[in-house]
């Protein structure tokens, strides 16, 4: 019997058999796919359910931390020359020029003078909701404007107007925390703070509070006028903030800011140098005068800074 070799080139498909798939193997792949599909479309909407929580939540988040590094920048680069000069005392001697300068009346920006002449920036806080202050904090937005890094700045709150686009939104009672600025024409006595922009900082806020560190009581207090003579020198400052997240939870936070400049002893640089009328460094008997210049070397304001 003769044996023919076998062809192993030749392997079954049942695509080349004329009786293709049967009924069996096509309901068998498409439930395959059927349950790939939907596999697939659950992984995707969950994806799509966890990154709009996450976008949500991020947004309160980002929102608050931006809230609070907006305040920590302007705070800590508070001026006032107090911090290393103390003020002038009227004299007999000097009592004309001090009352005739109009720009350092009480009831304006500033607030009498240093003993080397520099001008005070008053610290004002009307409400406990609201300071207005003067910081180093600016950055100049435009090439050549008359800007430095000198700015008023206030914080205050404003109450929230409902969204047409979101009737569901309610907002009664709630407000949002605004920054204002004034960087051009610092010196003026007068400030009208209806002109400038509002920076909207945080929304759906319920409450806001400042407090202000006083060195005798070691405590904090939201009254300026409790803070007396250093109702100007602020050193430190704590913000207590309420608000009502995405979830109509109440969210607080306290914070507290410092200012960066470095702590003088005024009256005992005023003794040494006789500006109190003590005895000056040679034992020579001096009047009240002109003390020296900014123990901190910070600019005065109206320098020019191109940052």
């Amino acid at each position: 019997m003769r044996m023919w070799p076998l062809d192993h080139s030749k392997t079954y498909s049942p695509l080349k058999n004329n009786q293709g798939f049967t009924l069996f193997e096509v309901m068998i792949a498409i439930t395959i796919l059927s349950m790939i599909s939907f596999a697939t479309y659950k992984m995707i909407d969950t994806n799509t359910e966890t990154k709009d929580r996450v976008i949500k939540e991020d947004r309160q988040t980002v929102q608050s931390l931006t809230a609070i590094g907006r305040l920590d920048s302007d705070i800590s680069q508070i001026y006032n020359p107090l911090f290393s000069n103390s003020k002038i005392v009227p004299t007999a001697s000097n009592s004309a020029d001090v009352y005739a300068d109009t720009n350092t009346n009480a009831n304006g920006a500033f607030d009498g003078r240093t003993n080397n002449g520099s001008l005070i920036p008053q610290f004002k806080s009307e409400e406990k909701s609201s300071i207005i202050f003067l910081t180093q904090a600016n950055r100049r937005k435009f090439a050549d404007s008359k800007e430095s890094r000198f700015a008023w700045v206030k914080y205050s709150l404003r109450a929230m107007e409902p969204d047409p686009d979101n009737p569901d939104d309610k907002v009664s009672g709630l407000y949002e925390v605004v920054r204002q600025t004034i960087a051009t024409d610092i010196y003026n006595s007068t400030q009208d703070w209806s002109k400038p922009k509002f920076q909207v900082v945080m929304d759906k806020v319920k409450e806001l509070e400042f407090s202000f560190w006083d060195e005798r009581t070691k405590k904090y207090t939201t009254s300026l006028q409790e803070l007396n003579e250093n109702k100007n020198l602020i050193r430190s400052l704590k913000v207590n903030v309420t608000w009502i997240d995405e979830d109509k939870n109440e969210q607080k936070l306290e914070k507290t800011f410092r200012v960066l400049n470095p702590y003088f002893n005024t009256k005992q640089d005023d003794i040494k140098t006789g500006a109190l009328g003590g005895t000056g460094g040679d034992g020579s008997q001096q009047g009240g005068g002109f003390s020296g210049g900014q123990g901190t070397g910070a600019d005065q304001p109206g320098e020019d800074d191109d940052n």
